[in-house]
């Protein structure tokens, strides 16, 4: 019978993400956009979307609580909040979209497995009805159809349809345009695409190596020696390889694994796309790139990078969420159920309350030591895991919290616990 369950539950995935190609002109494409204006989402919006398309928990304090990241991180509601806020306001047209998410804290706080989770969320939203995305067929930056429409007529076109076109086209879809479709937009070939980090569509990453070998052209892509001769020109658009981390990630999401460990070089490139939504590459103009770039550091960075007063220009297009270690037990728990269903222990005997005890430890040394009287470690941790205590009720939450200052960003971390429990 559980063969027979797995079986019918990967049928039903296969038939739910069953996409069919979608391949026309322009022509074809533009009544379909006008009749369902969420194809010219830009990539912010489609994110809000996507988080919000899994439902939205209120509790009884009236605090949203997005199924989108039950499953996989647990006890860092506030953090996870703010994220979603960002994406909110970045959503709704505030010049929040024009800025880098950061997120800090300790190792294994789930930073990472948020933006994988968000990365992932991404492909499969791509494959819905409710999540199509659609681009310019030989765009190398598979780029949105309708930046296509002249400038002198975009005014007339949201006054029309409510749709609002922001982007330029790239240099190499503006000389296909020209030459290979004598400057008739509707000629040109559109197609839906499928956001995929393995096929490098949508979703980019960048690891920092070291600076004194690792080239730009990893981020914003590099002329094509071999085709030089072909074109006669190192500045024609069809000798540059536009396959750069920041121009594969258009439309979507960009990953920046420990931004701050970056060279400089590379970094300011991010402060011409978070602000100008451009990427600036030798011997072209500037190239429209509308993404979301979200990074994620460890706090020792983060403290000397706020400590650099040479990068205030960076820290003055930024949003930065710290995200702590979580301070309750019966989340604690959750965690390290979900890292041994990863492992082979699952069929070892595991002595009952074990893994409490292993939380309650943990959670302890990610505590500070309370300023209140009467208000004892063990107290404070029941307190954070929703029970109420000799002398203190929920309602004290607040204030105790105030008079923390850095709760959650010391102690054990979960893989620490994780590695003793394997030994």
């Amino acid at each position: 019978m559980a063969n027979s369950s797995i079986l019918d539950k990967i049928e039903r995935h296969l038939q739910a993400h069953q996409v069919k190609p979608w391949e026309g002109t322009f022509r074809d494409f533009l009544p379909m956009a006008i009749r369902h204006p969420e194809f010219a989402r830009r990539a912010h919006p489609r994110i809000h979307e996507m988080i919000r398309a899994t439902g939205v928990r209120v509790d009884e304090g009236g605090k949203e609580h997005y199924k989108f990241f039950e499953n996989d991180l647990f006890g860092i509601d506030e953090p996870l909040a703010k994220v979603a806020e960002y994406f909110k306001a970045a959503a709704l047209g505030s010049d929040v979209g024009r800025r880098i998410l950061l997120l800090y804290g300790p190792p294994s706080s789930g930073k990472s497995q948020l933006v994988i989770l968000l990365k992932r969320g991404l492909e499969e939203f791509s494959c819905t009805d409710a999540g199509a995305v659609y681009a310019i067929a030989d765009c190398p930056q598979h780029e949105d159809p309708l930046n296509l429409i002249p400038h002198v007529l975009r005014r007339e076109f949201q006054e029309d349809t409510g749709i609002h076109v922001e982007g330029d086209l790239c240099p190499r879809c503006a000389l296909n345009l020209r030459e290979k479709y004598q400057g008739d937009i509707y000629q040109v070939p559109v197609r839906r695409i499928l956001f995929s980090e393995k096929e490098r569509c949508g979703i980019g990453t960048f690891v920092p190596s070291d600076p004194k070998s690792q080239d730009i052209a990893e981020l914003v892509g590099s002329i094509d020696l071999s085709t030089i001769g072909d074109y006669g020109s190192e500045s024609d658009p069809r000798a540059y390889r536009f396959d750069g981390e920041l121009n594969v990630a258009n439309r979507g999401l960009m990953e920046f694994i420990e931004m701050l460990k970056a060279d400089e070089r590379f970094l300011y490139v991010l402060l011409t796309l978070a602000q100008e939504k451009n990427i600036k590459t030798g011997r072209f103009p500037l190239i429209y790139a509308d993404e979301c770039v979200i990074a994620h550091t460890n706090e020792t960075e983060f403290n000397e990078f706020l400590a650099d007063k040479k990068s205030e220009a960076l820290h003055d297009r930024m949003i930065m969420v710290r995200i702590p270690y979580n301070l309750q037990v019966s989340q604690e728990e959750r965690i390290y159920e979900k890292l041994l269903r990863q492992t082979n222990l699952q069929g070892l005997h595991l002595a009952p309350h074990a893994l409490r005890v292993a939380a309650i430890f943990a959670i302890l040394s990610r505590l500070e030591e309370p300023k209140i009287a009467g208000l004892t470690l063990l107290k404070k941790l029941k307190l954070y895991d929703g029970e109420d205590v000799e002398g203190f009720r929920q309602k004290d939450l607040k204030l105790i919290q105030e008079q923390t200052e850095r709760e959650g960003m010391d102690g054990m971390s979960p893989r620490f616990i994780i590695n003793r429990i394997s030994s």
